[in-house]
Protein backbone atom coordinates (compact mmCIF):
# COMPACT_ATOMS: atom_id res chain seq x y z
CA UNK A 1 0.00 0.00 0.00
CA UNK A 2 2.78 2.44 0.97
CA UNK A 3 4.72 1.61 -2.19
CA UNK A 4 1.68 2.22 -4.38
CA UNK A 5 0.97 5.56 -2.72
CA UNK A 6 4.62 6.55 -3.07
CA UNK A 7 4.52 5.77 -6.80
CA UNK A 8 1.30 7.77 -7.16
CA UNK A 9 2.73 10.82 -5.35
CA UNK A 10 6.04 10.53 -7.16
CA UNK A 11 4.26 10.39 -10.54
CA UNK A 12 2.12 13.41 -9.63
CA UNK A 13 5.14 15.49 -8.64
CA UNK A 14 6.99 14.26 -11.72
CA UNK A 15 4.18 15.65 -13.88
CA UNK A 16 4.32 18.97 -12.01
CA UNK A 17 8.10 19.04 -12.53
CA UNK A 18 7.60 18.45 -16.25
CA UNK A 19 5.19 21.40 -16.44
CA UNK A 20 7.56 23.66 -14.51
CA UNK A 21 10.50 22.62 -16.69
CA UNK A 22 8.41 23.32 -19.79
CA UNK A 23 7.62 26.79 -18.42
CA UNK A 24 11.29 27.33 -17.61
CA UNK A 25 12.37 26.26 -21.10
CA UNK A 26 9.67 28.36 -22.81
CA UNK A 27 11.15 30.98 -25.16
CA UNK A 28 14.74 30.02 -24.39
CA UNK A 29 17.25 30.00 -27.20
CA UNK A 30 18.99 26.69 -26.52
CA UNK A 31 21.77 27.50 -28.96
CA UNK A 32 22.73 30.41 -26.69
CA UNK A 33 22.31 28.27 -23.55
CA UNK A 34 24.69 25.65 -24.99
CA UNK A 35 27.12 28.41 -25.95
CA UNK A 36 27.09 29.64 -22.33
CA UNK A 37 28.15 26.20 -21.13
CA UNK A 38 30.83 25.93 -23.82
CA UNK A 39 32.40 29.15 -22.52
CA UNK A 40 32.06 28.08 -18.89
CA UNK A 41 35.15 28.56 -16.73
CA UNK A 42 35.67 24.94 -15.64
CA UNK A 43 38.05 25.81 -12.79
CA UNK A 44 35.53 28.13 -11.16
CA UNK A 45 32.72 25.67 -11.81
CA UNK A 46 34.68 22.85 -10.16
CA UNK A 47 35.63 25.16 -7.31
CA UNK A 48 31.95 25.95 -6.67
CA UNK A 49 31.38 22.30 -5.68
CA UNK A 50 33.87 22.45 -2.78
CA UNK A 51 31.85 24.87 -0.57
CA UNK A 52 28.74 22.72 -1.04
CA UNK A 53 30.66 19.61 0.01
CA UNK A 54 31.86 21.55 3.05
CA UNK A 55 28.25 22.33 3.98
CA UNK A 56 27.60 18.60 4.48
CA UNK A 57 30.37 18.51 7.07
CA UNK A 58 28.92 21.55 8.84
CA UNK A 59 25.37 20.17 8.60
CA UNK A 60 26.50 16.91 10.20
CA UNK A 61 28.12 18.83 13.07
CA UNK A 62 25.00 20.97 13.52
CA UNK A 63 22.78 17.87 13.49
CA UNK A 64 24.90 16.39 16.28
CA UNK A 65 24.32 19.60 18.28
CA UNK A 66 20.55 19.30 17.80
CA UNK A 67 20.67 15.66 18.92
CA UNK A 68 22.84 16.46 21.97
CA UNK A 69 20.03 16.05 24.58
CA UNK A 70 18.96 12.76 22.98
CA UNK A 71 22.09 10.91 21.78
CA UNK A 72 25.74 11.26 20.67
CA UNK A 73 25.96 9.68 17.21
CA UNK A 74 29.33 9.39 15.48
CA UNK A 75 30.31 12.07 12.98
CA UNK A 76 30.94 9.35 10.36
CA UNK A 77 27.34 8.13 10.52
CA UNK A 78 25.97 11.67 10.65
CA UNK A 79 27.95 12.62 7.54
CA UNK A 80 26.94 9.43 5.70
CA UNK A 81 23.25 9.98 6.49
CA UNK A 82 23.52 13.63 5.44
CA UNK A 83 24.99 13.00 1.98
CA UNK A 84 22.66 10.04 1.34
CA UNK A 85 19.72 12.23 2.37
CA UNK A 86 20.69 15.05 0.02
CA UNK A 87 21.39 12.54 -2.76
CA UNK A 88 17.86 11.24 -2.24
CA UNK A 89 16.48 14.77 -2.53
CA UNK A 90 18.29 15.16 -5.86
CA UNK A 91 16.73 11.91 -7.11
CA UNK A 92 13.27 11.85 -5.54
CA UNK A 93 12.63 15.46 -4.52
CA UNK A 94 11.73 16.55 -0.99
CA UNK A 95 10.02 13.21 -0.21
CA UNK A 96 13.54 11.76 -0.25
CA UNK A 97 14.51 13.87 2.75
CA UNK A 98 13.20 11.23 5.15
CA UNK A 99 15.96 8.87 3.98
CA UNK A 100 18.39 10.95 6.01
CA UNK A 101 16.88 10.49 9.51
CA UNK A 102 15.87 6.89 8.78
CA UNK A 103 19.40 5.96 7.73
CA UNK A 104 20.86 7.47 10.90
CA UNK A 105 18.32 5.57 13.01
CA UNK A 106 19.34 2.33 11.34
CA UNK A 107 23.04 2.95 12.09
CA UNK A 108 22.72 4.40 15.61
CA UNK A 109 20.63 3.56 18.65
CA UNK A 110 18.35 6.54 18.13
CA UNK A 111 14.58 6.47 17.81
CA UNK A 112 13.34 7.43 14.32
CA UNK A 113 10.95 9.93 15.91
CA UNK A 114 13.99 11.73 17.40
CA UNK A 115 15.92 12.02 14.14
CA UNK A 116 12.79 13.16 12.27
CA UNK A 117 12.10 15.82 14.90
CA UNK A 118 15.62 17.26 14.70
CA UNK A 119 15.45 17.39 10.90
CA UNK A 120 12.31 19.53 11.24
CA UNK A 121 14.19 21.90 13.55
CA UNK A 122 17.08 22.08 11.09
CA UNK A 123 14.71 23.01 8.27
CA UNK A 124 13.24 25.74 10.46
CA UNK A 125 16.72 27.14 11.17
CA UNK A 126 17.66 27.19 7.49
CA UNK A 127 14.39 28.71 6.30
CA UNK A 128 14.35 31.34 9.03
CA UNK A 129 17.97 32.34 8.42
CA UNK A 130 17.59 32.71 4.65
CA UNK A 131 14.31 34.63 5.03
CA UNK A 132 15.96 36.96 7.57
CA UNK A 133 18.98 37.43 5.29
CA UNK A 134 16.68 38.06 2.31
CA UNK A 135 14.59 40.60 4.25
CA UNK A 136 17.69 42.50 5.39
CA UNK A 137 19.06 42.37 1.85
CA UNK A 138 15.87 43.92 0.45
CA UNK A 139 16.25 46.88 2.83
CA UNK A 140 19.37 47.97 0.97
CA UNK A 141 18.73 46.47 -2.45
CA UNK A 142 17.57 48.74 -5.27
CA UNK A 143 19.94 48.05 -8.14
CA UNK A 144 18.37 47.14 -11.53
CA UNK A 145 14.87 46.51 -10.13
CA UNK A 146 12.04 48.95 -10.74
CA UNK A 147 10.25 50.33 -7.70
CA UNK A 148 6.99 48.46 -8.34
CA UNK A 149 8.61 45.02 -8.49
CA UNK A 150 10.86 45.82 -5.53
CA UNK A 151 7.91 46.92 -3.38
CA UNK A 152 6.07 43.66 -4.10
CA UNK A 153 9.17 41.55 -3.38
CA UNK A 154 9.77 43.45 -0.14
CA UNK A 155 6.22 42.82 1.02
CA UNK A 156 6.57 39.11 0.34
CA UNK A 157 9.99 39.02 2.03
CA UNK A 158 8.83 40.80 5.18
CA UNK A 159 5.65 38.70 5.20
CA UNK A 160 7.76 35.54 5.24
CA UNK A 161 9.88 37.06 8.01
CA UNK A 162 6.81 37.75 10.17
CA UNK A 163 5.44 34.25 9.63
CA UNK A 164 8.84 32.73 10.47
CA UNK A 165 9.11 34.88 13.59
CA UNK A 166 5.66 33.78 14.75
CA UNK A 167 6.70 30.17 14.16
CA UNK A 168 9.77 30.65 16.40
CA UNK A 169 7.57 32.16 19.14
CA UNK A 170 5.07 29.29 18.94
CA UNK A 171 7.83 26.67 19.14
CA UNK A 172 9.49 28.51 22.02
CA UNK A 173 6.22 28.52 23.97
CA UNK A 174 5.76 24.84 23.09
CA UNK A 175 9.21 24.01 24.49
CA UNK A 176 8.45 26.03 27.64
CA UNK A 177 5.04 24.42 28.24
CA UNK A 178 5.70 20.98 26.73
CA UNK A 179 4.65 18.95 29.80
CA UNK A 180 1.29 20.68 30.04
CA UNK A 181 0.71 20.39 26.27
CA UNK A 182 1.58 16.68 26.17
CA UNK A 183 -0.58 16.02 29.21
CA UNK A 184 -3.48 17.78 27.50
CA UNK A 185 -2.99 15.76 24.31
CA UNK A 186 -2.83 12.46 26.20
CA UNK A 187 -6.23 13.22 27.70
CA UNK A 188 -7.72 14.48 24.44
CA UNK A 189 -6.53 11.70 22.11
CA UNK A 190 -8.09 8.51 23.52
CA UNK A 191 -9.73 7.87 20.13
CA UNK A 192 -6.32 7.52 18.45
CA UNK A 193 -4.99 3.90 18.33
CA UNK A 194 -2.64 3.34 21.27
CA UNK A 195 0.49 2.52 19.23
CA UNK A 196 0.00 5.49 16.96
CA UNK A 197 -0.66 7.76 19.94
CA UNK A 198 2.51 6.62 21.69
CA UNK A 199 4.70 7.29 18.66
CA UNK A 200 3.05 10.67 18.05
CA UNK A 201 3.69 11.70 21.66
CA UNK A 202 7.27 10.40 21.46
CA UNK A 203 7.80 12.49 18.35
CA UNK A 204 6.48 15.61 20.11
CA UNK A 205 8.70 14.93 23.14
CA UNK A 206 11.76 14.60 20.92
CA UNK A 207 10.78 17.78 19.08
CA UNK A 208 10.80 19.56 22.43
CA UNK A 209 14.19 17.98 23.25
CA UNK A 210 15.67 19.33 20.03
CA UNK A 211 14.18 22.77 20.71
CA UNK A 212 16.37 23.09 23.79
CA UNK A 213 18.54 25.39 21.65
CA UNK A 214 15.85 28.10 21.90
CA UNK A 215 16.33 28.23 25.69
CA UNK A 216 20.03 27.40 25.98
CA UNK A 217 22.53 30.16 25.24
CA UNK A 218 25.40 27.82 24.41
CA UNK A 219 23.30 25.52 22.20
CA UNK A 220 21.76 28.50 20.42
CA UNK A 221 25.17 30.09 19.81
CA UNK A 222 26.64 26.84 18.44
CA UNK A 223 23.73 25.96 16.15
CA UNK A 224 23.37 29.52 14.87
CA UNK A 225 27.11 29.61 14.19
CA UNK A 226 26.87 26.42 12.14
CA UNK A 227 23.84 27.84 10.28
CA UNK A 228 25.70 31.06 9.40
CA UNK A 229 28.62 28.98 8.14
CA UNK A 230 26.35 26.73 6.03
CA UNK A 231 24.79 29.66 4.21
CA UNK A 232 28.08 31.54 3.87
CA UNK A 233 29.41 28.48 2.04
CA UNK A 234 26.28 28.26 -0.15
CA UNK A 235 26.60 31.96 -0.98
CA UNK A 236 30.26 31.45 -1.92
CA UNK A 237 29.31 28.50 -4.13
CA UNK A 238 26.61 30.47 -5.95
CA UNK A 239 29.01 33.39 -6.44
CA UNK A 240 31.57 31.04 -8.00
CA UNK A 241 28.90 29.62 -10.32
CA UNK A 242 27.86 33.04 -11.64
CA UNK A 243 31.53 33.98 -12.04
CA UNK A 244 32.09 30.75 -13.98
CA UNK A 245 29.49 32.00 -16.47
CA UNK A 246 31.28 35.33 -16.74
CA UNK A 247 28.71 37.29 -14.68
CA UNK A 248 29.78 39.93 -12.16
CA UNK A 249 27.24 40.17 -9.33
CA UNK A 250 27.57 41.69 -5.88
CA UNK A 251 27.12 39.86 -2.58
CA UNK A 252 23.73 41.58 -2.21
CA UNK A 253 22.73 40.16 -5.58
CA UNK A 254 23.72 36.62 -4.59
CA UNK A 255 21.65 36.87 -1.38
CA UNK A 256 18.75 38.16 -3.49
CA UNK A 257 19.06 35.06 -5.69
CA UNK A 258 19.24 32.83 -2.59
CA UNK A 259 15.87 34.13 -1.40
CA UNK A 260 14.20 33.18 -4.69
CA UNK A 261 16.06 29.85 -4.81
CA UNK A 262 14.77 28.99 -1.33
CA UNK A 263 11.18 29.50 -2.44
CA UNK A 264 11.78 27.34 -5.50
CA UNK A 265 13.42 24.58 -3.46
CA UNK A 266 10.32 24.28 -1.26
CA UNK A 267 8.41 22.74 -4.19
CA UNK A 268 8.92 18.96 -3.64
CA UNK A 269 9.37 17.94 -7.28
CA UNK A 270 11.76 15.07 -8.17
CA UNK A 271 15.25 15.98 -9.29
CA UNK A 272 15.84 18.31 -6.35
CA UNK A 273 12.90 20.70 -6.92
CA UNK A 274 13.53 20.46 -10.66
CA UNK A 275 11.71 23.11 -12.64
CA UNK A 276 10.68 25.11 -9.59
CA UNK A 277 14.26 25.91 -8.52
CA UNK A 278 15.28 26.70 -12.10
CA UNK A 279 12.33 29.01 -12.69
CA UNK A 280 12.65 30.91 -9.39
CA UNK A 281 16.40 31.35 -9.80
CA UNK A 282 16.07 32.45 -13.43
CA UNK A 283 13.44 35.05 -12.43
CA UNK A 284 15.79 36.44 -9.76
CA UNK A 285 18.64 36.71 -12.26
CA UNK A 286 16.50 38.40 -14.91
CA UNK A 287 15.28 40.91 -12.31
CA UNK A 288 18.95 41.71 -11.76
CA UNK A 289 19.28 42.52 -15.45
CA UNK A 290 20.84 39.26 -16.62
CA UNK A 291 19.81 38.22 -20.15
CA UNK A 292 17.19 35.44 -20.07
CA UNK A 293 19.27 32.70 -21.74
CA UNK A 294 22.30 33.44 -19.58
CA UNK A 295 20.04 33.51 -16.51
CA UNK A 296 18.69 30.07 -17.45
CA UNK A 297 22.23 28.73 -17.89
CA UNK A 298 23.31 30.03 -14.48
CA UNK A 299 20.16 28.62 -12.87
CA UNK A 300 20.93 25.16 -14.33
CA UNK A 301 24.51 25.43 -13.08
CA UNK A 302 23.41 26.44 -9.56
CA UNK A 303 20.95 23.56 -9.44
CA UNK A 304 23.51 20.96 -10.49
CA UNK A 305 26.06 22.25 -7.99
CA UNK A 306 23.62 22.87 -5.14
CA UNK A 307 21.71 19.58 -5.37
CA UNK A 308 23.94 17.25 -7.36
CA UNK A 309 27.15 17.63 -5.36
CA UNK A 310 25.91 15.21 -2.69
CA UNK A 311 26.12 12.38 -5.23
CA UNK A 312 29.94 12.61 -5.16
CA UNK A 313 29.91 11.11 -1.67
CA UNK A 314 26.40 9.66 -1.75
CA UNK A 315 27.33 7.02 -4.33
CA UNK A 316 30.18 5.82 -2.09
CA UNK A 317 27.88 5.38 0.91
CA UNK A 318 25.24 3.72 -1.29
CA UNK A 319 27.80 1.14 -2.35
CA UNK A 320 29.35 0.78 1.11
CA UNK A 321 26.01 0.04 2.76
CA UNK A 322 24.74 -2.11 -0.10
CA UNK A 323 21.82 0.22 -0.80
CA UNK A 324 20.03 0.36 -4.14
CA UNK A 325 17.56 2.91 -5.47
CA UNK A 326 14.81 0.34 -4.92
CA UNK A 327 15.87 -0.05 -1.27
CA UNK A 328 15.89 3.72 -0.83
CA UNK A 329 12.53 4.11 -2.56
CA UNK A 330 11.00 1.46 -0.31
CA UNK A 331 12.47 3.19 2.76
CA UNK A 332 10.99 6.53 1.68
CA UNK A 333 7.63 4.95 0.85
CA UNK A 334 7.36 3.60 4.40
CA UNK A 335 8.10 6.99 5.96
CA UNK A 336 6.57 9.60 3.67
CA UNK A 337 2.96 9.71 4.93
CA UNK A 338 2.25 10.97 8.42
CA UNK A 339 0.23 8.06 9.83
CA UNK A 340 2.30 5.52 7.96
CA UNK A 341 5.46 7.28 9.12
CA UNK A 342 4.40 6.98 12.73
CA UNK A 343 3.45 3.32 12.52
CA UNK A 344 6.70 2.55 10.68
CA UNK A 345 8.61 4.42 13.36
CA UNK A 346 6.91 2.25 15.99
CA UNK A 347 8.12 -0.84 14.13
CA UNK A 348 11.65 0.54 13.75
CA UNK A 349 11.82 1.50 17.42
CA UNK A 350 11.10 -2.06 18.51
CA UNK A 351 13.12 -3.81 15.78
CA UNK A 352 16.14 -1.55 15.28
CA UNK A 353 16.57 -0.08 18.75
CA UNK A 354 15.26 -3.05 20.64
CA UNK A 355 13.29 -1.11 23.26
CA UNK A 356 9.64 -0.31 23.73
CA UNK A 357 8.58 3.33 23.45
Amino acid sequence: MQDRRFKLKFTLWLMIAALLIAYFAHRLDWVQVKASFRHLNLWLAAGSVLPILATYVVRALRWRAFLAPIARPSFRNLFAATVVGFSSIFIFGRVGEVARPVMLSLRERIRPSATLATIMIERLYDSMFVVLLFAIDLTFFERFINEGDLTTIRRVGFGLLVVSGLGIIVLSVYRWRVKAILGFLEKRLPWVPEKLRRVLLNFLRHLADGLYVLHDAKGLFITLGYTVLVWALVTLSFWLVVRAFGLTLSLLSIVFILGFALVGSLIPTPGGSAGAFHTATMIALTLLGVERNMAASAAIGMHLVGFGSALLFGVYFFLRDGLSLNDLRAMIAEEMLSEEMLSASQHAETQVIGVKP
